[in-house]
């Protein structure tokens, strides 16, 4: 597999070194391939689409996103042309047309929103200008869309949608999606830090960037030498018999690794504010980006038994039966959740409010058998009662409301619900309090849940680098059928040339390694279920921990290594059909994050904007209902947008962005909707 210890020292130091270098590469090719992005749309598979495409995808490749709060996301922004202004905070990384962003000064964006200025409909990929003016700020999961315009001093509060075209006039605050003029608060004013200020901590985020990858690279080392001693031992490929091994270091270790950097360097958070431009801020900055590392790279170990303990081990306060899904942003200290709550896939919990050089944290509490929706928000502060219901994409009530027991909310801005459909004729045995056979069962499905991915990753690169080394042994010059088919000359020239022949093949073992990942979880999937069925089955059930594991497999094996770089082509169709999905003809797809794919229909020529989920399923009273999402042909679904089951869009229907279909929704052909919930768009 490798040569000795030495080389992998090397190749593992040369990683962490290249990382600056490959910061500069989507820059290049944002020049070469683009130029200066300008307002207009243009025709899907053609030719300005497909060199957009390439430059975006090879951003995608390169972990930009660990830049995002710090100051050297400014300047990589004012690489790639976007004009930002002069202290402007960055709490997100989703842009993409440059030129045409404009940020002033002493704005602040905050995590997880979205302004890219681009929106692809009818079969064409639309560009326009996304304009903050100065000391604006944008909330978490806040949404600008093409054209809009905040005037200076202005404001877009969390989970809110200024749309196509939308103006926030001077001085005014908006709520909502879609947003609407709200009550304003007076704001600090900005902090302005020297400029010895800013440059110390632009070095200091320097380092911190260079930190991540190391983190990666130590937890898997110890793993990777003893394979590599196996290797010596054995030249059949045995030492692959290990990978789970390594796999589960690799795991263990990662997780110890973020615990230990959370107590040494942040210690026990309280609540309040600091300043940008301070230590106290970068320590918290680099836990966060830590945490955004496990989501990345310890993914299966959400929504499994073993994450409470390890939350705890993190400072959160876990009551008895509490499930966390993929949940975001925590401060684990500032994080309390009471018995039998659930909080499910991509909640925001507590994402730290940045606004003129001021952070603000909260603590987050959630009430017993209470249930927070998927891509639900919870500002700082939030508290939620017992038995207490936030919709998906939700925000919570006013604190008082959000107290209340027994009480169902949904939207942004929430609103009550009277009335809502509950789960019946499941025990509490397969829902709250399982028996020991349940949980040895859970155990055990769960822990192959949280290894096999790692080890199947493992297992491939270490073959990809294996056929590597092999290659360049055989264009050394020595072997017998180079000799046999090829002059002297020719021998000659590729024994001096061995090392670039090798890189010259690595695409095409690249390729195959991630057709191999892909077919890995299309096996899976066939394997374990066969067919998704509309259904219903509580949480302590083999069939909700068999989805899980085949969920692991596509988001954390075939999706990195293939479905990524797959997004928005024709063939990220291909690789979904073959999971069960019905897809028609050219319809384009910027978004993986769907599951039950039987239960899903795509009709000719519809468009699924970027970060839209398919929810074909929900986890409602610990039972997971399932059913069919049916899109229709030519259809919009927009970014950040979520579509739950029992929903149809007609041929031609619209749904805007930061958008919430609910169940057993029905949008009429040719009809245009926005908002959480859907609405009609003006």
């Amino acid at each position: 597999m490798f040569t000795n210890i030495e080389c992998i020292l090397g190749a593992f130091a040369s990683l962490i070194l290249f990382y600056p270098v490959m910061l500069t590469v989507p820059i290049i090719v944002k020049w070469l391939l683009i130029g200066r992005y300008q307002p207009g749309d243009y025709p899907l598979w053609g030719w300005f689409y497909f060199r957009w495409w390439l430059a975006t995808t090879v951003e995608a490749t390169v972990p930009v996103a660990y830049l995002a709060g710090s100051p050297l996301y400014n300047i990589y922004l004012r690489l790639m042309g976007a004009k930002i202004g002069r202290n402007v905070y960055l709490g997100c990384d989703a842009f993409a047309s440059y030129d045409l962003i404009s940020i002033g000064d002493d704005s602040s964006i905050n995590v997880d929103s979205n302004l890219p200025g681009y929106t692809v409909e009818n079969g064409r990929l639309k560009i326009g200008r996304v304009t903050i003016g100065r000391r604006c700020f944008v909330g978490a999961r806040a949404a600008v869309g093409l054209d809009a315009v905040m005037e200076d001093d202005s404001a877009l509060e969390d989970l809110s949608l200024l749309p196509r075209g939308g103006v926030i006039p001077r001085g005014q605050t908006w709520l909502g999606s879609p947003a609407r003029p709200t009550p304003a608060s007076v704001p600090a004013e900005a902090y302005h830090p020297g400029a010895g200020r800013r440059f110390a901590f632009g070095v200091l985020h320097g380092i911190g960037a260079l930190i991540f990858p190391a983190l990666v690279v130590a937890a898997l080392f110890p793993g990777i030498v003893e394979m590599n001693k196996l290797n010596y031992m054995d030249e059949y490929y045995w030492y692959l018999s290990v990978a789970p091994l390594a796999g589960l270091s690799f795991i263990v270790l990662l997780a110890l690794e973020i615990v230990a950097v959370k107590w040494l360097l942040l210690g026990r958070v309280k609540e309040g504010t600091c300043r940008l431009h301070t230590f106290e801020y970068f320590r918290r900055w680099f836990f966060t980006q830590t945490m955004d590392l496990s989501l990345d790279i310890l993914g299966p170990l959400y929504a499994s038994i073993f994450l409470a303990p390890w939350y705890k081990m993190l400072g959160a306060k876990m009551g008895q039966g509490a499930e966390v899904s993929t949940a975001s942003f925590i401060s684990p200290d500032l994080l309390s959740l009471d018995d039998g709550c659930f909080v499910a896939d991509s909640v925001s919990m507590g994402a730290p409010r940045v606004r003129n050089g001021l952070v603000t944290t909260g603590r987050n509490h959630v009430g017993k058998r209470s249930f927070i929706g998927n891509s639900a928000l919870l500002p700082p502060g939030a508290i939620i009662g017992d038995n207490v219901l936030i919709g998906c994409l939700s925000v919570p009530p006013a604190p008082a409301d959000a107290l209340r027991e027994d009480t169902a909310w949904l939207g942004s801005p929430a609103i009550f619900l009277p009335q809502r459909q509950k789960a019946a004729g499941f025990s509490d045995e397969t829902t709250f309090h399982p028996k020991w056979k349940l949980r040895v069962q859970r155990a055990v499905i769960e822990f192959f849940r949280v290894l096999t991915p790692a080890t199947n990753f493992i297992i491939l690169l270490s073959l990809l680098f294996s056929v590597l080394l092999v290659l360049k042994d055989f264009f050394n010059g020595e072997s017998a059928f180079l000799n046999a088919h090829f002059s002297q000359s020719q021998v000659d020239w590729l024994s001096d040339h061995q090392t670039l022949m090798s890189l010259l093949c690595f695409p095409f073992l690249y390729v195959l390694c991630s057709l191999s990942a892909a077919f890995i979880a299309l096996a899976a999937k066939w394997i374990l279920v066969w067919r998704y069925h509309p259904g219903e089955k509580p949480l302590w059930s083999t069939a909700v921990w068999r989805n899980e594991l085949i969920n692991a497999m596509h988001e954390h094996l075939a999706e990195p290594f293939l479905v990524d770089a797959l997004t928005g082509t024709p063939f990220v169709c291909w690789y979904f059909r073959l999971l069960g999905a019905k897809i028609g003809r050219r319809v384009y797809m910027e978004t993986a994050d769907f599951t039950e794919f039987d239960l899903v229909t795509i009709g000719d020529e519809a468009a699924l904007n970027a970060n839209c989920t398919i929810q074909t399923h929900l986890f409602e009273d610990r039972v997971m209902k399932m059913s069919t999402v049916q899109i229709g042909p030519r259809a919009r679904v927009g970014a950040g947008t979520l579509v739950l089951y029992d929903t149809v869009l007609g041929e031609g229907a619209a749904l805007g962005d930061l958008s919430l279909l609910m169940k057993g929704e029905t949008l009429p052909p040719s009809s245009r909707w926005e908002g959480i919930p859907a609405q009609p768009a003006e």
